[in-house]
């Protein structure tokens, strides 16, 4: 049970990185909804760090995300194989994205702190826009393909998941009146 519940613990934290989730109810397989992150809480330099330091494979001492991820949805090898493809591809997508962002960022607090001319910074703030928007279209494709290749319990299970996530800010009210 202990177990269960440490990979529970840490497919939510595996959920919680990648952007707001929300539950929601999916359509069906052919036309599967995808989950928008909340990019007005985003830190660009935690997440460039975080996509350049993920490993896709385990080490020898810690059970790597993914495997705790694979364990509680139960996927089969060939599932494995395709998370870790897409695992791959959004960071390959993600990075330069995160990278040129940082850099628009830095320019703008500079503009910004130097009282810079309003119509750059205009632009800045534009294309730091642009770029989320891409953030998120990747994030989306991601999730949308994720779900494709899951099988109906899978599916359900992810969406507990979701449930918990959006459920996890409130629990701290119930522990001290004894309601769980």
């Amino acid at each position: 049970m202990k177990k269960i519940g440490t990979a529970f613990a840490v497919l939510a934290t595996l959920l919680l990185s990648c952007g707001g989730a929300r539950a929601q109810k999916f359509a069906p397989k052919s036309a599967p909804a995808t989950i928008a992150p909340d990019l007005t809480k985003l830190n660009i330099e935690k997440i460039l760090q975080q996509a350049q330091t993920t490993k896709v494979q385990p080490s020898t001492q810690d059970i790597s995300p993914l495997q705790v991820v694979a364990e509680f949805l139960q996927l089969r090898p060939g599932q494995v194989s395709e998370l870790e493809q897409l695992l791959q591809a959004r960071q390959v997508a993600l990075v330069p994205l995160l990278q040129t962002a940082q850099t628009l960022i830095q320019q703008l607090a500079v503009l910004l702190n130097s009282g810079g001319n309003p119509t750059q910074v205009g632009a800045l703030v534009i294309q730091i826009h642009a770029l989320q928007q891409q953030m998120v279209q990747a994030q989306q494709g991601f999730l949308t393909q994720f779900v494709a290749i899951l099988d109906t319990e899978q599916l359900q299970k992810l969406q507990a998941v979701q449930v918990a996530v959006q459920l996890q800010p409130i629990l701290p009210a119930f522990q001290p009146i004894f309601l769980f």
